[in-house]
């Protein structure tokens, strides 16, 4: 299957975005990164347009898509409400800042965080095709566990930024724990490949007398690990692992965290890229050619 570039960076978008609100709210339950909140909300917000912007442009005739509010069950209307619920979550983070001397209420924090992960579900379930085993729920574990890694980089970036150590340190500690997490996903997506296999048809002359049956020879996991997909795969996981050493070192040595910040964020946005793209490659279409 060709790679679906806006799709990439609508799905990229969007964990970046719950991934920093979700990473916000861990921080806000702990009482800290109260000077990080405002801009992680503007950069939210920022991330959250990008991302629509990419899903528009997959939309060759964008009009359409209000054909598809019209049922619960379609996957732009799921994506939909979870946009609408973040621009809630954003507005009610905005409220909550404006009073300077209040923390942002723990009831809000946790709204945030299921919030988060419902949007990035509901965002891999919209893209679930039980015809294709490179697109089955796995993809949803996916997503989650690269929210999970994009958001602490955004934060620790944001941290760095404000020369917030002590926020910084909280952010590395998600970052570790995200790279982490984003393996573990990793792992169960190829191990659900790996149980799959796509038939192969074969090639005939004349459609109305097939005389050979067909073959399941086409192994996905073959595929994604020593085949077309391969290149991609292997170099989302070296990426990936890449972003977790940066957070174990600038857990030990704070002074080149900025160092180790660059590394960990090209590498974090090289494995979610590398990943996505591999996913296309692994969902190919089986047709028959006569």
């Amino acid at each position: 299957m060709e790679t679906q570039w806006p799709l990439v960076i609508f799905t990229l978008f969007v964990c970046v975005t719950c991934g920093l609100l979700g990473s916000m709210a861990i921080m806000a339950l702990r009482g800290k990164g109260r000077e990080l909140q405002m801009t992680g909300l503007v950069c939210s917000a920022v991330s959250l347009v990008i991302g629509g912007i990419g899903a528009f442009l997959h939309l060759e005739h964008w009009e359409r898509i209000f054909n598809g509010f019209g049922h619960l069950t379609s996957g732009i209307t799921q994506e939909l409400i979870g946009c609408v619920a973040l621009a809630v979550v954003l507005v009610l983070w905005f409220v909550s800042l404006r009073k300077a001397d209040e923390p942002v209420p723990a009831w809000l924090s946790w709204a945030t965080l299921v919030v988060a992960v419902g949007m990035v579900a509901a965002t891999g379930h919209s893209y679930l095709m039980p015809a294709r085993a490179a697109w089955g729920v796995a993809l949803i574990v996916f997503y989650l566990a690269n929210a999970c890694l994009l958001g602490p980089i955004v934060l620790w970036a944001i941290a760095v930024a404000k020369g917030d150590a002590e926020a910084e340190g909280l952010a590395v500690n998600l970052a570790f724990f995200g790279a982490a997490i984003q393996l573990v996903g990793d792992a169960v997506y190829a191990v659900s490949v790996a149980m799959s296999s796509m038939p192969d048809h074969g090639y005939y002359a004349d459609p109305t007398a097939m005389t050979t049956p067909p073959k399941a020879v086409t192994d996905l996991f073959e595929v994604m690990v020593f085949g077309a997909a391969a290149p991609m795969f292997w170099s989302a996981i070296v990426c990936a692992v890449i972003v977790l050493a940066c957070a174990i070192v600038a857990r030990k040595k704070a002074a080149a965290t900025k160092t180790y910040l660059v590394v960990a964020a090209v590498a974090a946005l090289a494995t979610s890229l590398f990943f996505r793209v591999a996913v296309y490659q692994l969902g190919f279409s089986v047709f028959m050619l006569y």
